[in-house]
């Protein structure tokens, strides 16, 4: 029996990298994965990587409704829903804090702690 045998977790930013080694691991624990990010392409082939325990759908984690969505579709795959993963982030271009414009740190906030915040209020 692995540790995370029964369990479904939703995995943010899991397209590659961290997010994706996250859900390999889940997925090798025996957790029912959903992975999460906004790269699509690279989101249904890391999926399809981990096999039948997991599965991809879009998340904007900025976006309630795309909370929403994505929680219904973890339930309605897996029939129940455990554990959150909040792994997706982004970092802004290099650059001297008084060069990076208000929309760039905006939306780094917006990704980086407003994503955190946005499954609370589902």
């Amino acid at each position: 029996m692995g540790a995370l045998d029964g369990k479904v977790a939703i995995i943010t930013g899991a397209a590659r990298g961290q997010g994706l080694a996250e859900a390999r691991l889940f997925a090798e624990r025996g957790a029912k994965v959903m992975l999460t990010d906004v790269l699509d392409e690279e989101g249904e082939k890391a999926a399809a990587s981990i096999g039948s325990s997991a599965a991809y759908i879009s998340l904007d984690v900025t976006n309630e409704q795309s909370w929403s969505n994505v929680v219904a579709a973890t339930v309605e795959k897996f029939g129940k829903l455990n554990v959150l993963v909040n792994n997706a982030g982004i970092i802004t271009p290099a650059a001297e804090t008084h060069e990076t414009s208000l929309e760039t740190y905006n939306k780094v906030i917006n990704v980086n702690q407003v994503g955190v915040l946005s499954l609370i209020h589902i």
